[in-house]
């Protein structure tokens, strides 16, 4: 020990403080930067003089040596992670469910003028008109336009919903190179995690931008974290390994020629199918391959029954020529509805039930009975239920998930900021707490300056006065 001890002491105290003041000045400039989380210099006593070993100095106890910085390190609570990134999953399902639900209402657009239930009902009005006058070539003509645009209606519906599912599918694309570049950065976070330790070093902020990684990558499939003692981040999506310690697994998207060549998320490395139970990804799959196919089903099944049920009439009934055996529909679906070709002449649309002499090719019961079907209970898959009411319940129940879907996103958000708001009262700036930590590393720089002053004049009174 030698009459520096106590200056080398206050040097150590006026790093120190700096150092802490430092970490304050960086707390305070990301307040306000996504995914930062507070750092905090952790303060320690340094080793007391003597160290004892054998050959120690022989003094009276151990006298302190200062002051120094152990580590800087991140005040951030892993429960609320895993608990964010579960909810993360749930949450963007639901989201791009409701998204998707939401493009269907626009599609069908009811009700409207210009919707599909309109459309129907101008269709039945033109047969019931045709029934009041059935020997008017223009009413017979009006019939046919009526019939034209409830055609379009169920085409351009069908197709609406067909590009619905292609959007869908290149998301499906979207989503699954998004992962891989997330999953990329992440393992390459983790090669820089593992350099820098090796030092002795935390790299806060390398930590925090793999946490706002693994946060996006979770939202879009279903992870799970395992951090090793090294400090990297290994990531499993159902047991397989999407991120090793230095390099990320790679998916693709692969057309499926079964599945309309809609795209298959896979393995890059062998080809196996990617097995996902929530996400963005998984949502974005069920709403392609189920939520649009059911109702485009219930579309085509609609579509079926009326071109079933209107030429099952039509080709029994009478023209103003007296020529029968005519279908008014052709196709099977709302994809390939069609006005026959049967029909080009007006002449040719069976109002009469009957011919001569048993009739007069002014008979109207076949209009009126094909005017009837409006509120005719028909079998429609198996039930018996009008044409209307089962476009009606059509609607109703995509109103209904839709709805639903809502719902469970706005939960989803209150759950979602309510973990939020829980970690960052943990991990997030406070700018009062920062205002007191700088002034007390303020004081205690002032302080270990103060002290240097002291023993500056203790030294000069040691030199200069003595020597007088």
């Amino acid at each position: 020990m030698d009459g520096f001890f106590g200056i080398e002491i206050a040097r150590r105290a006026l790093e120190t403080s700096q150092y802490g003041m430092n970490v304050t000045a960086h707390n305070i400039a990301n307040a306000n930067t996504p995914g930062y989380t507070r750092q905090r210099a952790v303060l320690e006593a340094t080793e007391s003089f003597p160290a004892p070993y054998w050959n120690r100095p022989l003094v009276q106890g151990q006298l302190g040596t200062g002051v120094r910085v152990k580590v800087i390190e991140r005040v951030r609570d892993s429960y609320f992670d895993g608990q964010i990134r579960k909810e993360n999953q749930a949450l963007g399902g639901w989201q791009v469910k409701e998204n998707a639900l939401k493009q269907l209402e626009t599609i069908f657009n009811e009700p409207s003028e210009a919707g599909l239930q309109n459309a129907m009902g101008e269709f039945w009005n033109a047969w019931q008109q045709l029934s009041r006058n059935p020997e008017s070539i223009s009413i017979r003509s009006s019939v046919l336009e009526m019939g034209r645009m409830l055609v379009n209606s169920f085409n351009q519906l069908s197709d609406k919903l067909s590009r619905l599912q292609e959007n869908l599918n290149d998301q499906v694309a979207a989503k699954v190179n998004e992962a891989n570049s997330i999953a990329e950065k992440i393992a390459s976070i983790n090669h820089d995690v593992l350099r820098i330790r090796v030092y002795g070093t935390e790299p806060n902020d390398l930590l925090d931008q793999r946490d706002q990684l693994i946060d996006q990558l979770s939202k879009i499939v279903d992870v799970k974290i395992t951090e090793l003692d090294s400090g990297v981040m290994l990531v499993y999506i159902n047991g397989r390994q999407l991120v090793s310690e230095q390099s990320a697994n790679q998916l693709q998207a692969v057309a499926n020629p079964l599945n309309n060549g809609f795209y298959d998320v896979k393995w890059a490395l062998d080809g196996e199918s990617l097995v996902m139970y929530d996400g963005e990804l998984k949502a974005l799959v069920d709403s392609r391959d189920v939520i649009v196919p059911k109702y485009q089903g219930n579309l085509d099944l609609l579509a079926s029954t009326l071109i079933a049920e209107v030429n099952n009439l039509h080709s029994r009934g009478y023209g103003l020529d007296g020529t029968t055996g005519w279908n008014f529909f052709t196709g099977t679906s709302a994809k390939d509805i069609a006005l026959s070709s049967d029909v080009d002449d007006p002449k040719h649309i069976a109002a009469a039930s009957s011919w001569p002499p048993g009739g007069a090719p002014g008979d109207n019961t076949n209009a009126l009975a094909i005017a009837a079907l409006k509120n005719a209970a028909v079998s429609v898959g198996g039930s018996l239920t009008t044409m209307d009411d089962y476009y009606r319940s059509i609607v109703a129940n995509l109103g209904i998930d839709s709805q639903e879907a809502s719902r469970m996103v706005e939960n989803g958000k209150l759950y979602y900021d309510l973990i939020e708001n829980h970690r960052q009262s943990v991990s997030g700036v406070s700018l009062d707490e920062e205002a007191t930590n700088m002034i007390k590393f303020q004081r205690a720089y002032q302080a270990a300056a103060r002290l240097i002053s002291v023993f500056d004049e203790m030294l000069d009174v040691l030199i200069n006065e003595m020597v007088r």
